[in-house]
Protein backbone atom coordinates (compact mmCIF):
# COMPACT_ATOMS: atom_id res chain seq x y z
CA UNK A 1 0.00 0.00 0.00
CA UNK A 2 1.51 3.37 -1.12
CA UNK A 3 1.56 6.33 1.29
CA UNK A 4 1.52 9.93 0.07
CA UNK A 5 4.72 11.77 0.95
CA UNK A 6 4.58 14.94 3.07
CA UNK A 7 4.63 18.09 0.88
CA UNK A 8 8.03 19.72 0.71
CA UNK A 9 8.64 23.25 2.08
CA UNK A 10 9.03 24.47 -1.54
CA UNK A 11 5.60 23.02 -2.46
CA UNK A 12 3.93 24.68 0.57
CA UNK A 13 5.62 27.98 -0.29
CA UNK A 14 4.48 27.88 -3.93
CA UNK A 15 0.89 27.05 -2.98
CA UNK A 16 0.72 30.01 -0.56
CA UNK A 17 2.28 32.29 -3.17
CA UNK A 18 -0.30 31.23 -5.75
CA UNK A 19 -3.17 32.16 -3.41
CA UNK A 20 -1.62 35.55 -2.73
CA UNK A 21 -0.95 36.35 -6.40
CA UNK A 22 -4.08 34.90 -7.98
CA UNK A 23 -5.91 38.30 -8.06
CA UNK A 24 -2.90 39.84 -9.76
CA UNK A 25 -3.57 37.82 -12.92
CA UNK A 26 -0.76 38.30 -15.44
CA UNK A 27 1.66 39.33 -12.73
CA UNK A 28 1.24 35.91 -11.21
CA UNK A 29 2.10 34.28 -14.52
CA UNK A 30 5.30 36.29 -14.69
CA UNK A 31 6.44 35.57 -11.14
CA UNK A 32 5.37 31.92 -10.84
CA UNK A 33 8.10 30.37 -13.01
CA UNK A 34 10.80 32.39 -11.29
CA UNK A 35 9.68 31.47 -7.80
CA UNK A 36 8.57 27.90 -8.13
CA UNK A 37 10.38 26.09 -10.93
CA UNK A 38 12.83 23.40 -9.92
CA UNK A 39 16.37 24.66 -9.50
CA UNK A 40 18.30 24.32 -12.83
CA UNK A 41 21.27 22.01 -12.89
CA UNK A 42 24.22 23.99 -14.18
CA UNK A 43 27.88 23.21 -14.59
CA UNK A 44 30.68 25.68 -14.27
CA UNK A 45 32.00 26.90 -17.62
CA UNK A 46 35.34 25.31 -16.83
CA UNK A 47 33.93 21.79 -16.27
CA UNK A 48 35.77 19.04 -18.22
CA UNK A 49 34.30 15.60 -18.86
CA UNK A 50 36.41 12.46 -19.37
CA UNK A 51 37.43 10.75 -21.46
CA UNK A 52 37.79 13.44 -24.10
CA UNK A 53 39.40 13.09 -27.49
CA UNK A 54 42.51 15.19 -27.99
CA UNK A 55 43.48 14.15 -31.54
CA UNK A 56 43.45 11.28 -34.00
CA UNK A 57 45.35 9.83 -36.96
CA UNK A 58 43.48 7.84 -39.63
CA UNK A 59 44.68 4.92 -41.77
CA UNK A 60 43.57 3.07 -44.89
CA UNK A 61 45.42 -0.18 -45.72
CA UNK A 62 45.18 -2.52 -48.71
CA UNK A 63 46.92 -5.64 -49.97
CA UNK A 64 49.07 -6.79 -52.87
CA UNK A 65 49.94 -4.54 -55.82
CA UNK A 66 51.32 -6.86 -58.53
CA UNK A 67 52.45 -5.48 -61.93
CA UNK A 68 51.44 -8.39 -64.16
CA UNK A 69 51.96 -7.78 -67.88
CA UNK A 70 48.34 -6.79 -68.62
CA UNK A 71 48.41 -4.41 -65.63
CA UNK A 72 51.43 -2.63 -67.14
CA UNK A 73 49.65 -2.41 -70.50
CA UNK A 74 46.59 -0.92 -68.82
CA UNK A 75 48.76 1.69 -67.06
CA UNK A 76 50.46 2.58 -70.36
CA UNK A 77 47.11 2.92 -72.15
CA UNK A 78 45.68 5.24 -69.48
CA UNK A 79 48.26 7.98 -69.83
CA UNK A 80 51.91 8.84 -69.76
CA UNK A 81 54.07 7.97 -66.78
CA UNK A 82 52.71 8.22 -63.26
CA UNK A 83 49.32 9.43 -64.49
CA UNK A 84 48.69 6.08 -66.16
CA UNK A 85 49.37 4.20 -62.93
CA UNK A 86 47.33 6.66 -60.88
CA UNK A 87 44.39 6.09 -63.26
CA UNK A 88 44.34 2.43 -62.19
CA UNK A 89 43.52 3.57 -58.64
CA UNK A 90 41.09 6.33 -59.61
CA UNK A 91 38.05 4.50 -58.18
CA UNK A 92 39.62 4.06 -54.74
CA UNK A 93 42.11 6.91 -54.38
CA UNK A 94 39.69 9.16 -52.49
CA UNK A 95 39.67 6.67 -49.61
CA UNK A 96 43.45 6.90 -49.28
CA UNK A 97 43.61 10.65 -49.80
CA UNK A 98 41.00 11.10 -47.06
CA UNK A 99 43.14 9.14 -44.60
CA UNK A 100 46.25 10.54 -42.94
CA UNK A 101 48.24 7.50 -44.08
CA UNK A 102 47.57 5.05 -46.90
CA UNK A 103 49.38 1.70 -47.19
CA UNK A 104 49.76 -1.18 -49.67
CA UNK A 105 52.08 -4.15 -50.11
CA UNK A 106 54.28 -3.38 -53.15
CA UNK A 107 54.89 -6.91 -54.38
CA UNK A 108 57.55 -6.07 -56.95
CA UNK A 109 60.99 -4.56 -57.32
CA UNK A 110 61.22 -1.22 -59.12
CA UNK A 111 64.54 -1.68 -60.88
CA UNK A 112 64.66 -0.49 -64.50
CA UNK A 113 68.46 -0.03 -64.40
CA UNK A 114 69.17 -3.51 -63.05
CA UNK A 115 66.37 -5.36 -64.81
CA UNK A 116 66.73 -9.07 -65.49
CA UNK A 117 63.44 -8.97 -67.33
CA UNK A 118 60.02 -9.94 -66.06
CA UNK A 119 57.95 -13.05 -66.68
CA UNK A 120 55.39 -15.10 -64.74
CA UNK A 121 56.37 -15.13 -61.04
CA UNK A 122 59.30 -12.75 -61.69
CA UNK A 123 58.24 -9.12 -61.39
CA UNK A 124 59.60 -5.67 -62.11
CA UNK A 125 57.93 -2.27 -62.44
CA UNK A 126 58.80 1.24 -63.61
CA UNK A 127 59.44 4.10 -61.20
CA UNK A 128 56.11 5.53 -62.35
CA UNK A 129 54.37 2.88 -60.22
CA UNK A 130 55.71 4.49 -57.05
CA UNK A 131 54.77 7.96 -58.28
CA UNK A 132 51.29 6.72 -59.22
CA UNK A 133 50.80 5.22 -55.76
CA UNK A 134 51.95 8.46 -54.17
CA UNK A 135 49.51 10.47 -56.29
CA UNK A 136 46.71 8.09 -55.21
CA UNK A 137 47.16 8.73 -51.49
CA UNK A 138 49.59 5.93 -50.61
CA UNK A 139 52.23 7.18 -48.17
CA UNK A 140 53.88 3.95 -47.04
CA UNK A 141 54.47 0.52 -48.61
CA UNK A 142 55.78 -2.83 -47.51
CA UNK A 143 58.92 -3.93 -49.32
CA UNK A 144 59.18 -7.19 -47.43
CA UNK A 145 57.67 -10.02 -49.46
CA UNK A 146 58.67 -13.05 -51.49
CA UNK A 147 59.31 -11.00 -54.66
CA UNK A 148 61.69 -8.32 -53.35
CA UNK A 149 64.70 -10.12 -54.84
CA UNK A 150 63.18 -10.89 -58.26
CA UNK A 151 65.73 -8.54 -59.87
CA UNK A 152 68.65 -9.66 -57.71
CA UNK A 153 70.37 -7.77 -54.96
CA UNK A 154 71.19 -4.88 -57.28
CA UNK A 155 67.49 -4.55 -58.09
CA UNK A 156 66.66 -4.81 -54.39
CA UNK A 157 68.99 -1.88 -53.64
CA UNK A 158 67.75 0.14 -56.63
CA UNK A 159 64.13 -0.21 -55.52
CA UNK A 160 64.87 1.29 -52.15
CA UNK A 161 66.70 4.17 -53.85
CA UNK A 162 63.61 4.95 -55.95
CA UNK A 163 61.33 4.73 -52.93
CA UNK A 164 63.46 7.33 -51.17
CA UNK A 165 63.65 9.53 -54.28
CA UNK A 166 59.85 9.53 -54.48
CA UNK A 167 59.57 10.29 -50.74
CA UNK A 168 57.69 7.03 -50.21
CA UNK A 169 58.05 5.51 -46.74
CA UNK A 170 58.68 1.75 -46.72
CA UNK A 171 58.94 -0.96 -44.10
CA UNK A 172 60.54 -4.39 -43.92
CA UNK A 173 63.93 -3.70 -45.48
CA UNK A 174 66.86 -1.33 -45.01
CA UNK A 175 70.59 -0.85 -45.48
CA UNK A 176 71.52 -3.15 -42.58
CA UNK A 177 69.84 -5.94 -40.66
CA UNK A 178 69.63 -3.85 -37.48
CA UNK A 179 68.05 -0.89 -39.28
CA UNK A 180 65.50 -3.11 -41.03
CA UNK A 181 64.16 -4.33 -37.69
CA UNK A 182 63.75 -0.81 -36.34
CA UNK A 183 60.28 0.68 -36.81
CA UNK A 184 59.49 3.48 -39.20
CA UNK A 185 57.98 6.21 -37.03
CA UNK A 186 55.40 8.64 -38.37
CA UNK A 187 54.10 11.43 -36.15
CA UNK A 188 50.96 13.50 -36.65
CA UNK A 189 48.61 15.38 -34.34
CA UNK A 190 50.79 14.59 -31.35
CA UNK A 191 50.61 10.81 -31.97
CA UNK A 192 53.62 8.64 -32.78
CA UNK A 193 52.76 5.58 -34.88
CA UNK A 194 55.37 2.89 -35.55
CA UNK A 195 55.43 0.54 -38.56
CA UNK A 196 57.35 -2.73 -38.60
CA UNK A 197 57.44 -5.02 -41.65
CA UNK A 198 58.50 -8.61 -42.33
CA UNK A 199 58.00 -11.59 -44.64
CA UNK A 200 57.78 -15.33 -43.93
CA UNK A 201 58.54 -16.22 -47.58
CA UNK A 202 61.54 -15.37 -49.81
CA UNK A 203 61.09 -17.63 -52.87
CA UNK A 204 64.28 -19.51 -52.00
CA UNK A 205 66.43 -16.37 -51.73
CA UNK A 206 68.37 -15.32 -48.68
CA UNK A 207 69.91 -12.34 -46.94
CA UNK A 208 73.68 -11.82 -47.11
CA UNK A 209 75.76 -13.23 -44.29
CA UNK A 210 77.11 -9.75 -43.54
CA UNK A 211 74.59 -8.02 -41.27
CA UNK A 212 75.94 -4.64 -42.37
CA UNK A 213 74.67 -5.14 -45.92
CA UNK A 214 71.08 -4.47 -47.06
CA UNK A 215 68.54 -6.87 -45.54
CA UNK A 216 64.90 -7.76 -45.78
CA UNK A 217 63.20 -8.80 -42.54
CA UNK A 218 62.84 -12.57 -42.90
CA UNK A 219 60.84 -14.53 -40.33
CA UNK A 220 60.81 -18.09 -41.72
CA UNK A 221 58.28 -20.74 -40.82
CA UNK A 222 59.75 -23.50 -38.63
CA UNK A 223 59.72 -25.96 -41.56
CA UNK A 224 61.14 -23.55 -44.12
CA UNK A 225 63.28 -25.55 -46.58
CA UNK A 226 65.42 -22.71 -47.87
CA UNK A 227 67.77 -22.88 -44.89
CA UNK A 228 68.01 -19.12 -45.17
CA UNK A 229 68.85 -17.38 -41.93
CA UNK A 230 66.27 -15.13 -40.38
CA UNK A 231 64.68 -14.04 -37.13
CA UNK A 232 62.96 -16.61 -34.93
CA UNK A 233 59.69 -15.95 -33.12
CA UNK A 234 61.34 -14.93 -29.86
CA UNK A 235 63.42 -12.36 -31.74
CA UNK A 236 60.38 -11.04 -33.63
CA UNK A 237 58.35 -10.62 -30.44
CA UNK A 238 61.29 -8.85 -28.83
CA UNK A 239 61.57 -6.53 -31.86
CA UNK A 240 57.85 -5.76 -31.54
CA UNK A 241 58.23 -4.96 -27.84
CA UNK A 242 61.21 -2.68 -28.57
CA UNK A 243 59.34 -0.95 -31.38
CA UNK A 244 56.29 -0.40 -29.20
CA UNK A 245 58.45 1.30 -26.58
CA UNK A 246 59.33 4.02 -29.12
CA UNK A 247 55.80 4.90 -30.27
CA UNK A 248 52.22 5.29 -29.10
CA UNK A 249 50.71 2.67 -31.42
CA UNK A 250 52.45 -0.04 -33.46
CA UNK A 251 51.37 -1.50 -36.82
CA UNK A 252 52.98 -4.75 -38.06
CA UNK A 253 52.92 -5.60 -41.76
CA UNK A 254 53.53 -9.29 -42.43
CA UNK A 255 53.71 -11.37 -45.62
CA UNK A 256 52.54 -14.82 -44.51
CA UNK A 257 50.05 -17.65 -44.84
CA UNK A 258 49.11 -20.04 -47.63
CA UNK A 259 48.32 -18.81 -51.12
CA UNK A 260 44.61 -18.98 -52.07
CA UNK A 261 43.61 -20.40 -48.67
CA UNK A 262 40.31 -18.82 -47.53
CA UNK A 263 41.25 -19.14 -43.85
CA UNK A 264 44.49 -18.34 -42.02
CA UNK A 265 46.73 -21.04 -40.65
CA UNK A 266 45.97 -21.99 -37.05
CA UNK A 267 49.56 -21.27 -36.01
CA UNK A 268 49.40 -17.83 -37.64
CA UNK A 269 46.24 -17.02 -35.67
CA UNK A 270 48.02 -17.92 -32.44
CA UNK A 271 51.10 -15.98 -33.55
CA UNK A 272 49.02 -12.88 -34.31
CA UNK A 273 47.62 -12.98 -30.78
CA UNK A 274 51.14 -13.20 -29.35
CA UNK A 275 52.22 -10.25 -31.51
CA UNK A 276 49.35 -8.16 -30.16
CA UNK A 277 50.22 -9.26 -26.62
CA UNK A 278 53.85 -8.22 -27.25
CA UNK A 279 52.83 -4.66 -28.13
CA UNK A 280 51.40 -4.48 -31.66
CA UNK A 281 48.01 -2.82 -32.09
CA UNK A 282 47.34 -3.73 -35.74
CA UNK A 283 48.51 -6.69 -37.86
CA UNK A 284 48.29 -6.06 -41.61
CA UNK A 285 48.57 -9.39 -43.44
CA UNK A 286 49.12 -10.14 -47.13
CA UNK A 287 50.37 -12.89 -49.50
CA UNK A 288 47.46 -15.39 -49.76
CA UNK A 289 46.00 -13.35 -52.71
CA UNK A 290 42.51 -13.87 -51.27
CA UNK A 291 40.69 -12.15 -48.42
CA UNK A 292 40.74 -13.84 -45.02
CA UNK A 293 38.95 -13.02 -41.80
CA UNK A 294 39.30 -9.89 -39.69
CA UNK A 295 39.62 -10.31 -35.95
CA UNK A 296 40.02 -8.26 -32.80
CA UNK A 297 42.06 -9.56 -29.89
CA UNK A 298 41.85 -8.31 -26.31
CA UNK A 299 45.08 -8.34 -24.34
CA UNK A 300 45.52 -9.08 -20.65
CA UNK A 301 46.29 -5.39 -19.99
CA UNK A 302 43.00 -4.32 -21.61
CA UNK A 303 44.19 -3.20 -25.05
CA UNK A 304 42.26 -4.09 -28.21
CA UNK A 305 44.32 -5.32 -31.17
CA UNK A 306 43.14 -5.60 -34.77
CA UNK A 307 44.20 -8.37 -37.20
CA UNK A 308 43.71 -8.30 -40.96
CA UNK A 309 44.93 -11.81 -41.76
CA UNK A 310 44.88 -11.15 -45.51
CA UNK A 311 43.64 -8.07 -47.34
CA UNK A 312 43.65 -9.88 -50.71
CA UNK A 313 44.97 -8.70 -54.07
CA UNK A 314 44.53 -4.97 -54.54
CA UNK A 315 45.79 -4.69 -58.11
CA UNK A 316 46.62 -7.74 -60.23
CA UNK A 317 45.63 -9.75 -63.30
CA UNK A 318 44.71 -12.88 -61.36
CA UNK A 319 41.41 -14.65 -62.16
CA UNK A 320 41.04 -12.51 -65.28
CA UNK A 321 38.71 -15.09 -66.88
CA UNK A 322 36.31 -15.36 -63.94
CA UNK A 323 32.68 -15.36 -65.11
CA UNK A 324 29.73 -15.11 -62.71
CA UNK A 325 27.73 -18.37 -62.47
CA UNK A 326 30.02 -20.01 -65.01
CA UNK A 327 33.23 -20.22 -63.01
CA UNK A 328 33.21 -21.69 -59.49
CA UNK A 329 32.80 -18.92 -56.92
CA UNK A 330 36.21 -19.55 -55.42
CA UNK A 331 37.84 -18.68 -58.76
CA UNK A 332 36.72 -15.13 -58.20
CA UNK A 333 38.43 -14.94 -54.81
CA UNK A 334 41.71 -13.43 -56.14
CA UNK A 335 39.69 -10.48 -57.44
CA UNK A 336 38.12 -9.83 -54.02
CA UNK A 337 39.81 -7.33 -51.73
CA UNK A 338 39.19 -5.10 -48.75
CA UNK A 339 40.48 -1.74 -47.67
CA UNK A 340 40.97 -1.78 -43.92
CA UNK A 341 40.20 1.39 -41.96
CA UNK A 342 41.20 2.32 -38.41
CA UNK A 343 42.37 5.26 -36.31
CA UNK A 344 44.84 5.96 -33.56
CA UNK A 345 42.92 8.14 -31.08
CA UNK A 346 44.57 10.14 -28.30
CA UNK A 347 42.23 10.48 -25.32
CA UNK A 348 42.53 12.30 -22.02
CA UNK A 349 41.25 10.25 -19.08
CA UNK A 350 41.83 12.98 -16.51
CA UNK A 351 43.40 11.58 -13.35
CA UNK A 352 44.08 8.30 -15.21
CA UNK A 353 46.29 10.06 -17.76
CA UNK A 354 46.40 10.27 -21.57
CA UNK A 355 46.28 7.15 -23.74
CA UNK A 356 46.44 6.40 -27.47
CA UNK A 357 43.87 3.78 -28.42
CA UNK A 358 42.66 1.98 -31.51
CA UNK A 359 39.27 3.02 -32.89
CA UNK A 360 37.02 3.50 -35.94
CA UNK A 361 37.67 -0.01 -37.26
CA UNK A 362 36.04 -0.90 -40.56
CA UNK A 363 36.42 -2.54 -43.97
CA UNK A 364 35.41 -1.45 -47.46
CA UNK A 365 34.62 -4.30 -49.92
CA UNK A 366 36.54 -4.02 -53.19
CA UNK A 367 36.26 -5.87 -56.52
CA UNK A 368 39.09 -6.20 -59.03
CA UNK A 369 37.48 -5.12 -62.28
CA UNK A 370 38.95 -6.93 -65.32
CA UNK A 371 37.39 -6.98 -68.78
CA UNK A 372 39.43 -9.76 -70.34
CA UNK A 373 36.31 -11.79 -71.18
CA UNK A 374 34.69 -8.79 -72.86
CA UNK A 375 37.84 -8.19 -74.89
CA UNK A 376 37.89 -11.84 -75.98
CA UNK A 377 34.38 -11.64 -77.50
CA UNK A 378 34.90 -8.19 -79.00
CA UNK A 379 32.50 -6.36 -76.71
CA UNK A 380 35.29 -4.06 -75.47
CA UNK A 381 38.28 -2.81 -77.40
CA UNK A 382 40.47 -1.42 -74.58
CA UNK A 383 41.87 -3.22 -71.55
CA UNK A 384 40.41 -2.28 -68.14
CA UNK A 385 41.97 -3.53 -64.88
CA UNK A 386 41.44 -1.66 -61.61
CA UNK A 387 40.10 -1.97 -58.04
CA UNK A 388 36.55 -0.66 -57.57
CA UNK A 389 34.68 0.12 -54.34
CA UNK A 390 31.74 -2.28 -54.43
CA UNK A 391 29.08 -0.30 -52.56
CA UNK A 392 29.28 2.98 -54.51
CA UNK A 393 29.38 0.98 -57.74
CA UNK A 394 26.24 -0.93 -56.76
CA UNK A 395 24.48 2.38 -56.10
CA UNK A 396 25.64 3.78 -59.44
CA UNK A 397 24.43 0.72 -61.37
CA UNK A 398 21.04 0.77 -59.65
CA UNK A 399 20.65 4.47 -60.40
CA UNK A 400 21.52 3.94 -64.06
CA UNK A 401 19.10 1.03 -64.38
CA UNK A 402 16.43 3.22 -62.81
CA UNK A 403 17.08 5.92 -65.40
CA UNK A 404 16.92 3.42 -68.26
CA UNK A 405 13.63 1.95 -67.05
CA UNK A 406 11.72 5.09 -66.07
CA UNK A 407 10.30 5.88 -69.53
CA UNK A 408 8.24 2.85 -70.39
CA UNK A 409 10.51 -0.04 -69.43
CA UNK A 410 12.54 -2.35 -71.65
CA UNK A 411 10.20 -1.99 -74.64
CA UNK A 412 11.03 1.70 -74.99
CA UNK A 413 14.82 1.25 -74.99
CA UNK A 414 16.99 1.57 -78.04
CA UNK A 415 19.23 -1.33 -78.96
CA UNK A 416 22.25 0.35 -77.38
CA UNK A 417 20.30 1.14 -74.21
CA UNK A 418 19.03 -2.43 -73.97
CA UNK A 419 22.58 -3.75 -74.28
CA UNK A 420 23.70 -1.30 -71.57
CA UNK A 421 20.84 -2.42 -69.28
CA UNK A 422 21.79 -6.09 -69.71
CA UNK A 423 25.45 -5.36 -69.00
CA UNK A 424 24.59 -3.22 -65.94
CA UNK A 425 22.28 -5.94 -64.60
CA UNK A 426 24.99 -8.55 -64.97
CA UNK A 427 27.57 -6.33 -63.27
CA UNK A 428 25.14 -5.64 -60.45
CA UNK A 429 24.62 -9.37 -59.83
CA UNK A 430 28.37 -9.96 -59.74
CA UNK A 431 29.01 -7.16 -57.28
CA UNK A 432 26.15 -8.08 -54.95
CA UNK A 433 27.33 -11.70 -54.93
CA UNK A 434 30.98 -10.83 -54.28
CA UNK A 435 29.97 -8.38 -51.55
CA UNK A 436 28.02 -11.09 -49.74
CA UNK A 437 30.96 -13.46 -49.97
CA UNK A 438 33.44 -10.84 -48.82
CA UNK A 439 31.52 -9.78 -45.74
CA UNK A 440 30.82 -13.42 -44.85
CA UNK A 441 34.58 -13.96 -44.98
CA UNK A 442 35.64 -10.90 -42.98
CA UNK A 443 32.65 -10.53 -40.69
CA UNK A 444 29.83 -8.11 -41.52
CA UNK A 445 30.27 -6.23 -38.26
CA UNK A 446 33.37 -4.58 -39.72
CA UNK A 447 31.59 -3.08 -42.73
CA UNK A 448 32.11 0.66 -43.14
CA UNK A 449 30.20 2.65 -45.73
CA UNK A 450 32.36 5.01 -47.81
CA UNK A 451 31.74 8.67 -47.05
CA UNK A 452 31.52 9.66 -50.71
CA UNK A 453 29.81 7.45 -53.30
CA UNK A 454 31.60 7.07 -56.62
CA UNK A 455 30.15 8.93 -59.58
CA UNK A 456 32.65 7.81 -62.21
CA UNK A 457 31.41 5.07 -64.59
Amino acid sequence: MKHNAEPSPRTIFCARLARLLLPAGFLALAIWPLACRAPRQTHPASAVFYPRELSRVTFAVAGDVIPHGPVKKEAASDGAGAAGWAALFSQVSEVFRSADFGFVNMETPVAPKNSRGSKPFLFNAPVDLIAGLKASGIDIVSFANNHVMDQGWAGFAETREHLREQDMLFVGSSDTAAEAWRPVIVEKNGIKVGWLGMTRWLNGNRNPADANRPHVNFFPYPRDRSNASGMDEAGVLEAIARARASCDLLIVSIHWGVEYAPAPRADDIALAHRMIDAGASVIVGHHPHVVQKVETHRTADGRTGLIFFSLGNFLSNQSANYAYRTSPDREGDPRDAIIGLFSAIRRDYGPSGVRVELGNIGVLPVWGENNRNQLAIGRDNAILIRPVLIDPEILRLKARLGELGKNGGVASLTGAERAEAIEATNQLKVLEDRRRRLLARTGGEYFARPSKPSTTP
